[in-house]
């Protein structure tokens, strides 16, 4: 069976190589302590579906050689130094569902290659060092289920293109610096089942968004500054099994709902709650 070398650089400065048979599914090379390595043999390895370099010191990775691995389904680059990287080479694994960049250094990054991942189902970018991010791309991605963004530095997001996601499950945007956000783009995703807002800087929110979203199990609004949130959309969701909310935020909901029968989650807070007339 002929095998491959992959030659890459420690961080004491030791060169090594790693043989992969040709015909090898997947090429693990997460922990080695990695600076830089050569993935150019790789576009031998046409049968490659999950190539792993987590937990590496990589600071620049080069994807070009991923061009020729048209089954590649999963990439796993988190836990590295990455600032940047171009994913260009990806607009060619049509078939990849996988991608994970999370706890690099990444400060930019430009998803539009992606465009052509019409199978992708995980996009992970949390814990970077991200002000702004563009989704546009991701109206593409119809097969898209969890995205995470959480702890970056993200003033604001457009969640618009995540319309067009008709089987998405869970949004992570925790831990930023966003001021507001529009959730009506959500409303077309009757999938969803998580959204995490902890700690994003916002003053308001509008629920109603929410209110078709009947497989939500998990809301988490804490740790923002709102002034008051008003909660009847969430009547509609009868599957949720956690609603977090810091207990100095008044509640409002309609008086019309007040005798319903409410979630046991949410009828927790009704204690809190303010409920006003039309």
């Amino acid at each position: 069976m002929t095998k491959i070398r992959i030659d890459y650089r420690i961080e004491n400065g030791i060169e090594l190589y790693m043989l992969v048979d040709e015909s090898a599914t997947k090429v693990d090379m997460s922990g080695r302590s990695i600076v830089d390595l050569d993935l150019e043999s790789l576009v031998k390895c046409k049968n490659l579906t999950e190539l792993d370099l987590t937990g590496n010191w990589l600071r620049t990775v080069d994807l070009q050689s991923l061009e020729e691995c048209p089954s590649l389904e999963r990439l796993k680059i988190g836990s590295n130094l990455l600032s940047s990287i171009q994913l260009d080479p990806l607009s060619h694994c049509t078939n990849l569902i996988f991608l994970s960049l999370d706890v690099n250094k990444l400060n930019r990054i430009d998803i539009r290659p992606l465009a052509q991942c019409c199978q992708l189902e995980e996009l992970y970018l949390q814990s970077n060092n991200l002000h702004e991010i563009d989704l546009a791309t991701l109206s593409y991605n119809s097969l898209l289920r969890f995205l995470r963004l959480d702890n970056n530095e993200l003033y604001g997001i457009d969640l618009d293109p995540l319309s067009h996601c008709t089987r998405f499950q869970e949004l992570f945007l925790e831990q930023n610096k966003i001021s507001s956000i529009d959730l009506h783009p959500l409303a077309r995703c009757e999938n969803l089942e998580g959204l995490w807002l902890r700690n994003i800087g916002i003053l308001s929110i509008d629920l109603l968004p929410l209110k078709d979203c009947n497989n939500l199990l998990w809301l988490d609004l804490s740790e923002n500054h709102m002034k008051t949130v008003d909660i009847s959309p969430l009547y509609h969701c009868s599957s949720l099994e956690s609603f977090m909310i810091d207990e100095t935020v008044p509640l409002m909901a309609d008086i019309e709902l007040q005798n319903e029968k409410w979630n046991p989650v949410l009828e927790t807070y009704h204690s809190r709650v303010f409920w006003i007339g039309k």
